[in-house]
C-alpha cells in the first residue's frame, strides 16, 4: 500500500538502533506491536523521574491536561504545555509522525491514552493470516482505541458463544494439504471461526479474549482473563500478568513486577536493591506494594472475578524461551506448564 501511494518503507535494524533510526527516517506512519508502545512509554516515564522537580511537574501537568483535552474536557493549559512538553516528545520519533498503527496483540487502553495526551494518534487494528492480514482498523475520524475499529470489507458476526466469525473475499481457500483442519476452521456456510471472543460497539469490533483462554470456574461463571490482566497492567509496578482458574473456585495467577521501576524506587528511598531479581520480588516491601495494586483493581471487579491468590515471578517472558509468540502474545499453556509447581501452591 505505501508503494502504491508513492510512499517509502523503512525497516529498523534492531530495537537497539530504533531511536536513531526514527531520527534519520522521520516516519509519518509507524507499524508496531503494543509491547513497543508500552516499553517506549515506560522509558519516557522513567526518564522523567531523573529530571529536575520543575520538569517533572511540567510533564505530569502536560499529561493531565493533554488527557483532559483528548477527552473533550476543560483543559485551558493544554496548548502551552503541549508546546513545552508534547512537541519535544514528538521530536523523539522524528517530529512528523501522524499515526501509530498497533496490532498483533491487545493494546492496553492506558497506553493509548498516554500517547493521545501528547498529540499522537494510535490506531488499533485486527486481522489474521487466514483473513489476509488487516481485517478491522480504527479510522482517524472514528478512533475508539479500546476497540479494533471497523471492518475493511469482510462480513463479521458474533456466534452464540461470543466467538468472532469472518467471511468474505479476504478469506483463505484453506490450509495447504490439511483438509480436516480447513473444515474445522471454516464451516459449511463459509464462516471462518477466529477463536477470538468479541462484541460490537456500534460499527466497531471489541475483542475481549481468546476463546481457548476463557476461564470457567467451578461455579460455572465464565471469565475473560485478558480484561482483568489489562486492568492490572495499568499499574506502573506490574509488567505482566497471567491468570488462571479453570475448574477452580477462584481466579489466581502469576505477576511479573516491573523490576526496573521497583529497583529505582528502592534506591530513591535509600534502600539497596538486591541484584538478583528473585531476591527483589521476595522482599516484603515489594510483595506488599504489588498486593496493594491488586487489591485496588479487585475493588472494581465482581466478587467472582477478583484475583484471590497470586505469586510473584522474577524472570521476564521472552520469545526465545517460548512464553511469548513472535507477535509478543503470552502463550498461556506454556506458562502454565513452566510454572506448574508455583501454580499448584495457589490452588486449594
Amino acid at each position: 500500500m505505501p508503494l502504491y501511494f508513492g510512499g517509502t518503507i523503512a525497516y529498523s535494524k534492531s530495537l537497539v538502533t530504533l531511536a536513531n533510526d526514527l531520527q534519520k527516517v522521520r516516519p509519518t506512519v509507524l507499524l508496531c506491536v503494543p509491547r513497543f508502545l508500552e516499553a517506549t512509554m515506560d522509558k519516557i516515564l522513567d526518564g522523567i523521574k531523573k529530571e529536575k522537580p520543575i520538569k517533572q511537574k511540567l510533564f505530569h501537568l502536560a499529561l493531565a491536561q493533554g488527557t483532559a483535552r483528548s477527552e473533550g474536557k476543560f483543559a485551558p493549559l493544554a496548548g502551552i504545555l503541549d508546546k513545552l512538553v508534547g512537541q519535544k516528545i514528538r521530536e523523539r520519533v522524528g517530529g512528523r509522525l501522524k499515526y501509530f498503527v498497533s496490532g498483533g496483540a491487545a493494546l492496553p487502553p492506558h497506553v493509548a491514552r498516554f500517547y493521545t495526551a501528547f498529540g499522537f494518534v494510535v490506531l488499533q487494528g485486527y486481522g489474521l493470516t487466514e483473513t489476509s492480514g488487516g481485517t478491522f482498523i480504527n479510522r482517524p475520524t472514528n478512533n475508539k482505541y479500546w476497540t479494533v475499529g471497523e471492518s475493511l470489507g469482510m462480513e463479521c458476526k458474533i456466534a452464540d458463544d461470543g466467538e468472532i466469525l469472518l467471511r468474505g473475499d479476504g478469506l483463505m481457500l484453506g490450509y495447504f494439504n490439511l483438509p480436516e483442519a480447513t473444515r474445522e476452521a471454516v464451516d459449511s456456510e463459509g464462516w471462518f471461526h477466529t477463536g477470538d471472543i468479541g462484541e460490537f460497539e456500534g460499527k466497531n469490533l471489541k475483542i475481549t479474549d481468546r476463546k481457548k483462554d476463557l476461564l470457567v470456574l467451578a461455579n460455572g461463571k465464565n471469565i475473560a482473563p485478558q480484561l482483568i490482566e489489562n486492568k492490572l497492567k495499568e499499574s506502573p509496578l506490574i509488567s505482566e500478568v497471567v491468570l488462571f482458574g479453570d475448574g477452580n473456585e477462584y481466579v489466581y495467577g502469576l505477576i511479573l513486577p516491573n523490576l526496573e521501576r521497583l529497583t529505582s524506587e528502592l534506591k530513591e528511598a535509600g534502600i539497596q536493591a538486591p541484584e538478583d531479581p528473585a531476591d527483589l520480588v521476595a522482599l516484603d516491601s515489594v510483595r506488599s506494594r504489588i498486593k496493594a495494586e491488586i487489591d485496588a483493581v479487585n475493588k472494581t471487579l465482581a466478587d467472582f472475578e477478583k484475583v484471590k491468590k497470586h505469586a510473584l515471578i522474577a524472570k521476564p517472558f521472552t520469545v526465545e524461551s517460548g512464553e511469548l509468540t513472535p507477535s509478543m502474545k503470552v502463550r498461556r499453556k506454556v506458562v502454565k506448564e513452566r510454572y506448574a509447581d508455583v501454580l499448584a501452591g495457589l490452588v486449594r
